[in-house]
């Protein structure tokens, strides 16, 4: 019988740690953006500047800071989402932290640098999750 490494008791921590890590940011990213959108909602106007794609930075232009504090609180709402995903279906969670950060990429190279180390813990819990039987990571 072969024992999978993702299987193993000592493994068990590392996917928690992970899935709590994508939680707190999350959530966290979500006060983060309240506050931004009820303070300082121009602040995203730079946000797209860099934008790999034309149609990112006029859609980020003339939707997003058409009506920054409404876009702003919506972006803070679907991150407190991602977080509560994560935290009661870790699949479905998983899948919308890997969505979530391949269309963070849309917005430049620098965005990558974070995107990628992201996705390079995200993608594996994610598989994890939908290997184990009842798709919870810790």
């Amino acid at each position: 019988m072969t024992v999978h490494p993702a299987t193993t008791p000592t493994a068990t921590p590392v996917w928690r740690a992970i899935r709590w890590g994508f939680i707190a940011l999350f959530g966290s990213g979500a006060c983060v953006h309240v506050f931004l959108a009820l303070t300082t909602p121009e602040s995203y106007r730079p946000f797209a500047d860099a934008a790999l794609f034309d149609w990112v930075y006029d859609a980020w232009q003339n939707i997003f800071i058409a009506y920054a504090t409404l876009w702003a609180l919506l972006l803070a709402a679907t991150e407190l989402t991602i977080a509560v995903l994560m935290a009661k279906s870790p699949r479905v969670g998983y899948i919308a932290v890997v969505a979530f950060h391949l269309a963070l990429m849309l917005f430049g190279w620098g965005f990558w640098l974070w995107s990628l180390p992201a996705l390079a813990f995200a993608l594996p819990a994610t598989r994890h999750a939908f290997r184990t039987q009842r798709g919870a990571t810790g």
